[in-house]
């Protein structure tokens, strides 16, 4: 009976299985899907980089099965001690494990699969906006303007990057499912609903919306009924998925039950940055000139004309505008609800995110595709004559072919700046000229490749704006370590201890910082202390051996470098070992 009585219910929303534009492949999907991986071809050739290195290549959880079911238990960021881990993400660690697999530690491959995963979400943008627009054309024009749209270069060519695509393909096979459920083709589509909703939450946690947005379709497909039943039956539809929101809340609070999140803005400063973080990702969907990795963006603690009025009038203009639009097409409230629904959770996150890393462009990934739905709504609407173009109106494919040049254009110059880690920081600094983050990421980076003279200026430059910032303070003194410049990096370190007294890698520093300057006693003690709060750590023992070579206690440094070779089978301590020997053997005492 109720399954009759919903087909009856379908039956007049003009969505029926039978109609050939809701299943029937479109050509510009298939274009779409194309330029999906023609105009990100030039990613294959870029390394690893950013979070690339922590979270794969020196990440022993992503590259053996042994840890697949840690993945349901543990944040991201379990493998790295101490550090704040608030995120789950269990399906994310498992796409990377398989890729590793597959790939290994050739970049190549991965990129090769972020390209392939877009072009599968470009054909599911396609697929609902064909549902949500009646209109394969209006679908088609938006698949394209999607896959071609330059916010995606942080998503796409980044390795990392890819947990947004993922979440996408999961949260929109979601929507379909429903709507093909909806259309009466079977429970077992519901339940195929349910289960991707699962697989996105896993993803990423921002799909925690997609039951709102189920509800706003299943509301608007019953725009002729009376408000009360209306209602009634959208707050049903969504009970189960609210069901498996609490019990995704419940793993993730297991998962997560050692960390402590870090309040960076208050709630009047939240509720002040939002105008100037909305107006930013509108901007940012409209005409994305500067892109980067970090933006520069704050807390705002007092407002301002440029930074609090301006972004809140340009906000209630766009919304008005936006209303009118609604009010005199339908199809732009099923648009609108795609570009706002799923930006709402990295909106509201800005009061938990750093306070120098409060906006990306990865978030837009799918909020761009009802950004998208509304340019093609607005091509649409382009009638010049009577023309057609295999079946398109040439008034249309003309400005859609321009557009189209225009985006993947802008797409390819702004890859650039992801094509290694020094293109990826410089560019974030040029953007972001006195954020503490961008300058502490250049100048580690200077560091890491042996320009420590040249990451000095940059970590330096980010503790004139913060002098109390921990990361820059512990890179500082691991550059002025590598410069030898043990006196001053030991102070350096010693002011950065104060901050985190029980942070092993600044006491590993430290100890390399007191051996360089001969303070052994010092050295030995803070090697020490390093190991117990951070044990199996390379280089650790390594330095202590050292430490205990001069100090003359030979036997003990001996065992100090037959545990490094356990955790880190390097060749210097297989040398030290040699030389120890020899010494030992030619009579020198063991202490």
């Amino acid at each position: 009976m109720a399954a009759a009585s919903r087909k009856s219910s379908v039956a007049q929303k003009s969505v029926g299985p039978s109609q050939r534009w809701a299943t029937t492949p479109n050509i510009l999907a298939l274009i779409a899907s194309g330029l999906a991986i023609a105009v990100y071809l030039g990613a294959l050739k870029f390394p690893f980089v950013y979070d690339d290195l922590p979270q794969i290549l020196r990440n022993p959880r992503v590259q053996e099965w042994f840890y697949l079911p840690q993945y349901f238990t543990h944040g991201v960021w379990a493998q790295v001690g101490g550090r704040s881990d608030n995120y789950y993400r269990p399906l994310f660690l498992a796409w990377m494990l398989l890729n590793f697999k597959v790939f290994g530690t050739d970049p190549t491959g991965w990129h090769f699969t972020g390209l392939v995963l877009h072009a599968l979400v470009t054909w599911l943008v396609y697929s609902v906006a064909v549902r949500e627009l009646q209109d394969k054309l209006a679908a088609g024009f938006a698949a394209i303007i999607f896959a071609l749209h330059p916010i995606h270069v942080e998503s796409v060519t980044w390795v990392a990057g890819a947990n947004e695509p993922l979440c996408a393909a999961f949260f929109l096979t979601t929507v379909l499912c429903y709507f093909r459920w909806r259309e009466g083709d079977g429970k077992e589509w519901l339940v195929a609903s349910l289960a991707c909703f699962v697989l996105s939450i896993l993803a990423k946690e921002t799909a925690i919306v997609a039951p709102g947005m189920i509800f706003l379709c299943e509301w608007m497909g019953r725009a002729k009924e009376e408000w009360s039943p209306r209602m009634r039956a959208s707050l049903l539809t969504i009970v189960p998925y609210a069901g498996l929101v609490a019990v995704y809340f419940g793993a993730r609070e297991f998962a997560l039950r050692d960390t402590v999140p870090t309040i960076v803005a208050s709630k009047a400063s939240l509720l002040l940055t939002l105008p100037e973080v909305m107006w930013f990702y509108i901007k940012q969907l409209v005409y994305p000139r500067q892109m980067a990795l970090i933006y520069p963006f704050t807390p705002i603690s007092r407002p301002g004309a440029w930074n609090f009025v301006l972004p809140l009038l340009a906000l209630i203009a766009g919304g008005v505008g936006l209303w009118i639009w609604m009010r005199r097409d339908q199809r732009a409230k099923a648009a609108c609800a795609w570009m706002l629904i799923p930006l709402l959770p990295p909106l509201a996150a800005i009061a938990r995110f750093r306070h120098d890393d409060l906006v990306h462009d990865r978030y837009l990934y799918l909020p761009s595709f009802g950004f998208s739905m509304l340019v093609a709504i607005a091509l649409r609407r382009i009638l010049v004559g009577d023309r057609k173009l295999f079946g398109i109106p040439a008034a249309q494919a003309a400005v859609l072919t321009l557009l189209g040049v225009v985006l993947g254009f802008a797409t390819v110059r702004q890859m650039v700046y992801w094509s290694s880690e020094l293109a990826v920081y410089n560019r974030a600094v040029a953007i972001s000229p006195n954020n503490v983050l961008a300058l502490n990421l250049l100048g580690c980076h200077l560091s890491d490749v042996g320009e420590d003279d040249r990451a000095v200026i940059y970590l330096e430059r980010a503790l004139y704006v913060d002098p109390e910032n921990y990361r820059a303070l512990v890179a500082l003194g691991s550059a002025e370590n590598n410069l030898r410049h043990y006196d001053r990096a030991i102070n350096i370190l010693l002011h950065a201890l104060k901050l985190e007294p029980d942070d092993g890698a600044v006491l590993f520093f430290l100890g390399v910082a007191q051996l360089g300057a001969n303070r052994l006693s010092d050295a030995e003690a803070s090697l020490r202390r390093s190991i117990q709060l951070v044990p199996g750590q390379s280089r650790q023992h390594y330095v202590l051996g050292l430490v205990l070579m001069k100090e003359g206690w030979l036997l003990e440094a001996r065992e100090e470098f037959l545990t490094e070779l356990k955790v880190n089978p390097a060749p210097d301590a297989r040398a030290r070992i040699h030389e120890i020997d020899l010494r030992l053997a030619k009579g020198a005492p063991a202490s």
